[in-house]
């Protein structure tokens, strides 16, 4: 399944899913089409987020607390987390990363990578996001 991240500010990143987190990408796909803001993260540095709430929870599977420049993850405080507080979200990657949250390092499904072809803009949407503050974005299936 193929993905386009679609921003109010302009650009559209095109996110290829992986087939190693195939029920993270069904729980993906069962949410389509979202429509929310992106953020910059806090604590994982050169990486923006979208907010999400899914009514079906994936299993943790392909987890990772390393992220390359164009990983596309689900995070979520997993229910055996200490001070659980039902955060959840996905996130986007401009730059090599350790994935952390305000207790450390924080485990979560790679399930995506955005087109390589596409980093400068990736790049330039994620410095924006960062220095200017969040903005819409449109998350839609563009092919399977």
């Amino acid at each position: 399944m193929r993905l386009s991240f679609t921003f109010q500010r302009g650009g559209v990143l095109n996110v290829n899913t992986l087939a190693t987190a195939p029920k993270t990408v069904e729980a993906v796909r069962a949410e389509l089409p979202i429509e929310a803001k992106v953020f910059q993260a806090r604590w994982s540095g050169k990486e923006s987020f979208v907010p999400v709430n899914f009514r079906k929870k994936p299993p943790r599977e392909n987890q990772s607390i390393r992220a390359s420049l164009g990983d596309v993850i689900y995070f979520s405080e997993w229910s055996d987390s200490y001070n659980y507080t039902g955060f959840e979200a996905i996130g986007f990657f401009y730059g090599p990363e350790i994935i952390r949250e305000w207790r450390g390092d924080a485990p979560a499904n790679v399930f995506g990578r955005i087109d390589p072809q596409q980093f400068d803009l990736l790049l330039q949407i994620g410095e924006r996001v960062w220095r200017e503050g969040g903005e819409g974005i449109s998350i839609r299936v563009i092919g399977d």
